[in-house]
C-alpha cells in the first residue's frame, strides 16, 4: 500500500483550489461537503463556481498566498502550470494534488460515499479512478441515505452505555444485538429501530424482525430500486413468488433462506394464509424477512392481506414500491401510460376476481381513445372482447400484448380487439402478459409509415 488513507479535519482550515474550469469543478463537488474555508483562484471561474461563490460557498480570487493553505489542489486546465503550482507548494511544505498528474500528487482524494459522518473512502492509488467509482456505486446502493443520523444515535447510546455498564465484553454483546452482527443489517437500520434494539437489548428482551415488502418488478433486475437492492442484500429470510425472475432472486443475500411461495393460474399455489403465517413466523424468531412480489407489491398484489396479517401481530413492515407491468409494457411500446389531450386517465385493471372474470366499466373502457392495461386477462381475453363490443367498442381498437415484459424473452403481439383471442392463440402467448387496450407499438407504426 503506497498510499495510507486518512480523515484529516478541515473544520476552519483553508482549501486553495486553482482552476476554474473543469477539473476545478470536479474537486471542489467533494471539497465543499466538508467544512473547509474554501478558496478558488481563477480569472474565469466557470458558471457553477461563481454560482457557489454567490452562495457564499467558497471566495474567488483571482491571486492567494499559500502560506495559510492546509491543502493545496492544482487543477487549471494547463498540466505546465499544475507541475508548477504542486513545485511551489512541495516547497512550502503544503500537501497537493495536481489533476490526473500522479507526479505532482502528495495525496489522492478517493472516491467517497458520504453519509457524514458515516464516511466509506475507496482509492486505486490512481491506477484506475473508473474503478473506484463502480465500487463506490455498489456500495452506495447498500448504505441507507438516513445512516449519518444513526451513527449519531449510536454514538449518544455509546456515551450512556460507557457509564451504565462498565464491562467491555457486555457491551459488545448489546451492540453485537442492536447491529445486526454478521448479517450485514445495515437496510433495516435507523435512528429509531437502533433506540427500540438497544431498549430491548438492555432490558434482556426477544429480538424482533422487520418485514420488507419489496416489488420485484417485471424481471429486468435493472428496474429494481436502489431500496430495494439493499434490503435484499440483508436479508435473513427470502418469501418469493413464482414471477420473480431468476436474475432479481440472485441479487438477494446468498447466506439467506429463500421460500417459495409461488401461485399458478388454475394449478398449485401456497394459499394466502401460509403465506401471512410465514411472514409472522420469521418476523418473530428475529429476522429480517424480504418478501419479494413481482411487478409492484401495491399493484394486484394482495398486499393489503399480509399489511393486516404484519398489524394484527404487532409486527412492522415497510414497503419498497416496485415498477409495475404496465409501466415495463408501455416502456417497451415507447409509449406514455398518459398522452396529454387523448386519455385523462390510465386504467390498471385486472382480468380475474375473487368471483372469476372480473366485471369492468365496459361502456367507459368502449369508447374512443380510452386505454387500459388488463392484467391476468389471457384467459379472460374472449370474455374482455365480448364486454367490449356488446358496450359499443370499435372491432378495430388496437390491442398490444406483451408477454414477459422488460425480459430478454419479451413478446410484443400487436392485434384488434376483433382479433384478439385468436392472435393470443396463434402467438403461442401464455404469459405473464399484460393487454394493452387502446395501444399501438411505435415502432410498428413507424414502419407502416415508411412502407407507405
Amino acid at each position: 500500500m503506497r498510499y495510507l488513507p486518512i480523515n484529516m479535519d478541515l473544520r476552519g482550515k483553508r482549501v486553495v483550489v486553482f482552476g476554474g474550469g473543469g477539473a476545478a469543478e470536479a474537486k471542489l463537488r467533494t471539497i465543499l461537503r466538508t467544512e473547509a474555508e474554501v478558496r478558488v483562484v481563477s480569472d474565469e471561474p466557470s458558471a457553477e463556481i461563481q454560482r457557489w461563490a454567490d452562495d457564499g460557498r467558497l471566495h474567488l480570487a483571482t491571486d492567494c498566498c499559500l502560506d495559510c493553505a492546509t491543502l493545496i489542489y492544482a487543477a487549471t486546465e494547463e498540466p505546465e502550470e499544475n507541475l508548477r503550482l504542486a513545485e511551489l507548494a512541495r516547497a512550502k511544505n503544503i500537501p497537493c494534488n495536481a489533476a490526473d498528474m500522479p507526479a505532482g500528487c502528495d495525496f489522492i482524494t478517493p472516491a467517497l460515499v458520504d453519509r457524514a459522518p458515516v464516511v466509506v473512502a475507496i482509492g486505486s492509488e490512481g491506477t484506475s479512478p473508473g474503478l473506484a467509482r463502480a465500487i463506490k456505486s455498489d456500495i452506495e446502493t447498500r448504505l441507507p441515505s438516513d445512516l449519518g443520523e444513526t451513527a449519531r444515535t449510536i454514538k449518544g447510546l455509546r456515551d450512556q452505555l460507557k457509564i451504565e455498564e462498565p464491562d467491555i465484553s457486555k457491551r459488545q454483546a448489546i451492540w453485537a444485538d442492536v447491529l445486526g452482527a454478521g448479517r450485514n443489517d445495515f437496510s433495516s437500520l435507523s435512528p429509531e429501530t437502533v433506540s427500540e434494539r438497544y431498549s430491548r437489548a438492555r432490558s434482556g428482551g426477544d429480538a424482533v424482525g422487520h418485514v420488507h415488502i419489496v416489488g420485484a418488478g417485471p424481471g429486468d433486475p435493472d428496474l429494481l430500486t436502489v431500496g430495494a437492492l439493499r434490503v435484499m442484500h440483508s436479508a435473513d429470510v427470502v418469501i418469493y413468488d413464482r414471477l420473480v425472475s431468476d436474475d432479481v432472486l440472485a441479487l438477494c443475500r446468498r447466506e439467506a433462506e429463500y421460500i417459495y411461495v409461488g401461485k399458478v393460474p388454475g394449478g398449485a399455489s401456497t394459499r394466502q394464509e401460509e403465506i401471512n403465517r410465514l411472514l409472522v413466523k420469521h418476523a418473530q424468531a428475529g429476522s429480517i424477512v424480504v418478501r419479494l412480489k413481482s411487478g409492484d407489491p401495491l399493484v394486484f398484489g394482495r398486499a393489503e392481506e399480509e399489511f393486516a396479517a404484519l398489524d394484527a401481530a404487532g409486527l412492522d413492515f415497510t414497503i419498497h414500491p416496485g415498477i409495475t407491468a404496465a409501466t415495463a409494457a408501455a416502456a417497451s411500446l415507447r409509449h406514455s401510460l398518459t398522452v396529454r389531450g387523448e386519455n385523462t386517465a390510465a386504467v390498471l385493471a385486472t382480468g380475474h376476481d375473487e368471483n372469476g372474470f372480473a366485471e369492468l366499466d365496459w361502456a367507459s373502457l368502449a369508447k374512443p381513445g380510452a386505454r387500459a392495461t388488463i392484467y391476468m386477462g389471457l384467459r379472460a381475453s374472449r370474455f374482455i372482447q365480448g364486454r367490449l363490443m356488446v358496450s359499443g367498442a370499435d372491432p378495430s381498437m388496437p390491442v398490444c400484448v406483451v408477454e414477459n415484459a422488460s425480459r430478454k424473452n419479451e413478446v410484443i403481439l400487436s392485434t384488434t380487439l376483433a382479433e384478439l383471442p385468436d392472435a393470443l392463440a396463434a402467438g403461442g402467448i401464455t404469459g405473464p402478459a399484460v393487454l394493452m387496450l387502446g395501444y399501438t407499438r411505435r415502432g410498428a407504426v413507424k414502419a407502416m409509415k415508411e412502407a407507405s
